[in-house]
């Protein structure tokens, strides 16, 4: 069984369309999101190759990462209730996941509270787009960790002690960061505790991927699309084309963080 550990649900495709594209691929289940920014236009073909390219050089990655959150509008306040509409529209086919912003205090919390009474199945992160360091978001990092639920993080700017601190503090916290550990990937990798997935193209080259596989294993890779802009096709429509990748990390990585 193919799981998606990295979806969202926004207007470009609408879940109908995810749920068809799931189809085709054979994609069983798929780890479901909201929308973290307004919707993406075309991307010029040149900025992806160039914004690998320069997250292989370690000085530029922190200059070319805060470029490229300056051409994302963010949802400060993300919508949960669309994914929780997708799980009941399509029963089994979607773990819904809260998404929240720790910057807004108690109506985070609000906010999980709703979504763990919804039947939630994970928490994201979003440290780039809202603007944080890991330790900000301790608060709902423990209660995600007491409840028991894996947290999938796309990190900002902090640096990779950030997360080391976390994990003292929380050690039952089962975390996965999003994109390889973009932005300091093998700084991150030799961390024991930690999963990261691999979505998404645009983010994440099929290089850096094979090299974070052969550094830690199956065993803590996540297949991820990010879904619906990780999967855009090149001449147009949605089709998921996974990178190469031992059989495990389709599914059963991320199952054994499920409860």
């Amino acid at each position: 069984m193919i799981l998606d550990g990295h979806a969202h649900v926004e207007p470009e495709l609408g879940v109908d369309g995810l749920v068809a594209a799931m189809d085709a691929a054979g994609v069983a289940q798929a780890v479901l999101i909201g929308a973290a920014q307004e919707p993406i236009g075309k991307i010029n073909p040149l900025g992806p190759p160039i914004f690998r390219a320069c997250l292989r050089v370690p000085p530029l990655r922190l200059p070319i990462y805060r470029i490229g959150r300056s051409t994302m509008h963010q949802h400060r306040r993300p919508d949960n209730s669309v994914v929780f509409q997708a799980a009941r529209e399509h029963p089994g086919r979607f773990l819904p996941y809260a998404f929240v912003n720790p910057l807004l205090g108690q109506d985070a919390h609000d906010e999980l509270d709703r979504c763990m009474e919804r039947g939630a199945r994970g928490l994201k992160l979003h440290l780039w787009f809202h603007r944080y360091r890991l330790p900000d978001a301790l608060p709902v990092l423990e209660r995600a960790a007491s409840a028991r639920l894996p947290v999938l993080a796309h990190l900002g700017f902090g640096p990779p002690e950030d997360v080391e601190m976390v994990l003292e503090k929380v050690p039952s916290l089962k975390l996965i960061l999003a994109h390889a550990g973009i932005p300091h990937f093998e700084r991150l990798w030799r961390l024991p505790r930690v999963l990261f997935d691999v979505a998404a193209p645009q983010l994440v080259s099929r290089g850096t991927i094979k090299r974070m596989v052969a550094a830690i294993g199956p065993s803590r890779v996540v297949f991820g699309s990010d879904a619906p802009v990780g999967i855009r096709a090149r001449g147009g429509g949605y089709r998921y084309n996974p990178p190469p990748l031992p059989s495990r990390c389709f599914g059963e990585t991320l199952a054994s963080v499920l409860d």
